[in-house]
C-alpha cells in the first residue's frame, strides 16, 4: 500500500517535467496547423484564446493536473476527438508489441544467462559478453531499417509495415497468423536490446548464487549439480532479474515510438511522433501521462511478485 501511496506524486511530477518541456518548445498547435497559410496575428490570437493558449503557463499548468486527475487529458484538434479514448484505441497496439518483446526477452535471456554462468567456459563468457555489448550498441532506428531492408525487402520474408495486411479476410485462425507475419520484425527488434540487459542481469544474479554459502555446502555434501541449479541456482537468479522487468517494460514502451513509426505499427509510439510533429501537445502529454500510468502500475506489480518470490522481501516492506 506504501508503494501505491507514491503513484500520484509521481505522476504529478511527469505530468510537470512533460509539461515544461513542451511549453519551451517552438511553436504550438495553431502555427503547425494553419501551416504556410498566410494568418493574420489577429486570427492568431483569437485561435489561441478558444484554445486558451493565451493564459499564463501556471495557469494552463494547474487546469491541466486537475483535469488529468479526474480522467480529462484535453481535446486534439488535430485529431478533432477527445485524448484520452484516442490514446486509449492506440494503448492496445503498443501494449501487443511491447508484451510480445517481453516474452521474446525473457524466453531468449533467461536460459542463455543460465547457461553463461553455469557452463563455466570462457568461450560462451567471451561470445556472449560481444554480443550483448553490440546488442547494446546498435541504435533501434538502424536495426529496424535493416530488418525491413533484409527479411522485407531483399528476402520478402515478412511484411515490414502496418499491424495487419489491408483487406485480408480470413478465418480467426488466419487473422492472427497475419498479426503474428506482422508482429515478428518490430518486436525482435524491440528486444534487443532487453534481451542482453536480461542476459546480463540473469548470469550476473546466477554467478553470485553459486558462490553463495548454501551453493558451495550443497556442492561439498555431493547434492547433484543439476539438483542444486534447478533448486537454488534458477530461484534465487530470478530476484534481481525479476525487479529489471518492472524497468525494462517502461524502456520498451518509451523506445518503441521509432520502431512503431518505421514499421508502421499503429501504436502510441506513431501517435506520438506524430503529435509532436503537429505540435498536438494535448496528445504529447497525454500519451506521456498513459505511459508513465502503465509503467508505474507494472512496477507496483513486479515489486508484489518480488515479494511473493522473497517472502523477506515481503516482510521487510510490511513494516
Amino acid at each position: 500500500m506504501r508503494r501505491i501511496g507514491y503513484v500520484i506524486p509521481l505522476l504529478i511530477g511527469v505530468i510537470t517535467f512533460t509539461f515544461v518541456l513542451v511549453s519551451l518548445a517552438p511553436g504550438d498547435i495553431v502555427t503547425a496547423t494553419i501551416g504556410d497559410y498566410p494568418a493574420s496575428e489577429e486570427y492568431l490570437a483569437e485561435r489561441r484564446a478558444e484554445l486558451g493558449l493565451d493564459q499564463p503557463l501556471i495557469v494552463q499548468y494547474v487546469n491541466y493536473v486537475l483535469s488529468a486527475l479526474q480522467g480529462d487529458l484535453g481535446y486534439s484538434f488535430a485529431n478533432r476527438q477527445e485524448v484520452l479514448p484516442l490514446v486509449v484505441n492506440h494503448l492496445g497496439a503498443t501494449m501487443i508489441l511491447v508484451v510480445a518483446a517481453t516474452v521474446l526477452s525473457i524466453t531468449i535471456g533467461l536460459p542463455l544467462g543460465l547457461w553463461a554462468a553455469t557452463t563455466r567456459r570462457r568461450a560462451v563468457d567471451n561470445a556472449l559478453n560481444l554480443s550483448t555489448l553490440v546488442a547494446f550498441s546498435i541504435p533501434a532506428f538502424w536495426l529496424a531499417l535493416m530488418a525491413v531492408l533484409v527479411f522485407a525487402i531483399n528476402l520478402a520474408l515478412l511484411p515490414a509495415h502496418g499491424m495487419t495486411t489491408i483487406g485480408f479476410v480470413g478465418t480467426p485462425i488466419q487473422r492472427f497468423g497475419d498479426l503474428l507475419s506482422h508482429l515478428i520484425l518490430p518486436a525482435a527488434v524491440l528486444a534487443v536490446p532487453e534481451t542482453a540487459l536480461m542476459i546480463r542481469m540473469t548470469r550476473a544474479s546466477a554467478n553470485e548464487v553459486l558462490n553463495s554459502g548454501y551453493v558451495l555446502t550443497a556442492v561439498s555434501k555431493g547434492l547433484a549439480r543439476g539438483r542444486i541449479i534447478r533448486r537454488h541456482v534458477v530461484r534465487n537468479s530470478l530476484l534481481p532479474v525479476a525487479t529489471v522487468m518492472g524497468y525494462t517494460f517502461g524502456t520498451m514502451v518509451g523506445g518503441s515510438v521509432l520502431v512503431e513509426k518505421i514499421f508502421g505499427w499503429p501504436g502510441m509510439g506513431s501517435l506520438l511522433y506524430d503529435s509532436v510533429q503537429r505540435r498536438d501537445t494535448s496528445v504529447v502529454l497525454g500519451v506521456v501521462v498513459v505511459v508513465a500510468v502503465v509503467t508505474l502500475v507494472v512496477n507496483v506489480v513486479t515489486d508484489v511478485v518480488y515479494g511473493v518470490i522473497d517472502p523477506k522481501v515481503r516482510e521487510a516492506t510490511a513494516l
